[in-house]
């Protein structure tokens, strides 16, 4: 694991939903910190947005009702010819569904294309957004009696933000919907951004008979200074270079 010592570690950077719906973003965030919560800030103030993409540009709803225009976006989970949920290394059970727009740090056209708006709010993100080939940035889809298997990132790197889009009627049931990181549960909230630190252990599961989206978001740790971010880059730029990665 690359490991940077000295940063601020905790399995969850926001407050139980729950507690703070009334909250601003900063009374919501660990340690009152401005940069995590000008991130949640600026994405939850373009749910509404990022929502309606996503039903045009996935499930083809446009206000409510089946869109004319049938060009959908693909996609992505499997590009790498894993084999999915039947491969003995996958990472989930059930149906999960990955729309990228930010896919191994490489920003994919086709995306923007049809989610203009959501591309946007990334790209908004300007520097705080994470930049190296271990950066994503999709709309996860995880269709009904699905779960992702306890799993941590290689790096401490980043914090890895939910927008959650679209959330079952039982949300508030942790054990029919929900995530664990580090020991500590959540649920999801519509529009109510969820930040995460995930090098620590962490897993999802959807119980119940509906869908659940999230749009997530890989951003810098607010710790890693900018000296150390361009080293960073530079040393996965001098991999690629090197061959040892693609």
């Amino acid at each position: 694991m690359f490991s940077l010592l000295g940063l601020r570690s905790q399995p969850f950077w926001t407050s139980p939903n729950n507690h703070t719906t009334s909250g601003s973003a900063r009374d919501r965030v660990a340690y009152g910190d401005e940069y995590v919560a000008e991130v949640v800030e600026k994405l939850e103030g373009s749910f509404e947005d990022i929502r309606s993409e996503y039903m045009s540009a996935i499930m083809g709803i446009s206000d409510g009702e089946k869109a004319v225009n049938t060009k959908l976006l693909e996609g992505d989970y499997d590009s790498g010819g894993s084999g999915g949920s039947e491969h003995s290394g996958a990472l989930h059970k059930g149906t999960w569904d990955w729309h990228s727009y930010v896919q191994n740090g490489v920003r994919k056209d086709g995306f923007k294309d049809l989610c203009p708006k959501t591309a946007s709010a990334v790209d908004g993100l300007g520097t705080k957004l994470f930049t190296t080939p271990f950066s994503f940035a999709f709309f996860s889809t995880l269709h009904p009696n699905s779960s992702i298997q306890p799993h941590s990132s290689a790096m401490n790197l980043r914090l890895r933000v939910h927008l959650p889009l679209i959330v079952p009627g039982e949300w508030e049931d942790v054990e029919k919907v929900g995530l664990e990181c580090g020991g500590s549960r959540r649920v999801w909230e519509e529009g109510k951004a969820v930040v995460l630190d995930d090098s620590y252990v962490h897993r999802v599961w959807n119980n119940t008979e509906e869908t659940r989206v999230v749009l997530l978001v890989d951003i810098w740790h607010p710790d890693v200074s900018g000296e150390e971010r361009k080293s960073t880059e530079e040393m996965w730029d001098y991999s690629r270079s090197m061959g040892w990665m693609k």
